[in-house]
């Protein structure tokens, strides 16, 4: 398996939690994702909320890594979303 280290950032004061996205971002009436696609977006919400860094468990080239990989992005977004509004909320 290959490894790729997703280093983890300071969390910032009254981040939901991880679960808690999740829940949000999968909630009832969404279009269904993998389940590689789901850990990919936990692994980086972990990442950004948590300083966890999590190893990619996916062999590169193989669908189950695009996937997590494309969770990822996923995360990220959700992570500058939720940036952008703690943010508006500041100013």
């Amino acid at each position: 398996m290959s490894h790729i280290d997703i280093t983890g950032e300071i969390p910032m004061l009254n981040t939901p939690t991880v679960d808690e996205l999740m829940s949000e971002a999968f909630a009832p009436g969404r279009d269904p994702r993998s389940s590689e696609y789901k850990q990919g977006v936990r692994a980086m919400l972990e990442r950004k909320i948590n300083g966890t860094t999590i190893p990619l468990p996916y062999d590169l080239g193989t669908a189950q890594a695009d996937a997590y990989m494309a969770g990822w992005d996923e995360g990220a977004r959700i992570w500058r979303v939720l940036q952008d509004g703690q943010q508006d909320q500041a100013e």
